[in-house]
């Protein structure tokens, strides 16, 4: 299956800490942290990731950063269960 450009899409991922880990914040969440070195097609604004319908990516691109993104947060949330909210 060709790559095909996705437009038309405005996809906003709130940031929020409700079920993160206790010991969790702006400077220890790793997804922040992945989002700061510009691993992800997404880009922040203040507690959102945000794409935007002009993006030049392909739906597959979108999608296993989405789930990129979700592997993160799955696996914090699992070595840190213990102190889960």
């Amino acid at each position: 299956m060709p790559k095909t450009i996705l437009t038309g899409l405005d996809v906003v991922i709130p940031i929020t800490y409700n079920g993160c880990p206790e010991n969790m914040n702006k400077q220890t969440c790793p997804l922040r942290k992945h989002v700061a070195d510009g691993k992800t097609i997404f880009y922040p604004d203040e507690d959102k990731l945000i794409l935007e319908k002009s993006n030049q990516n392909s739906w597959e691109e979108v999608r296993s950063n989405i789930e990129q993104m979700y592997e993160i947060c799955t696996k914090c949330q699992m070595e840190n269960k213990q102190n889960t909210k």
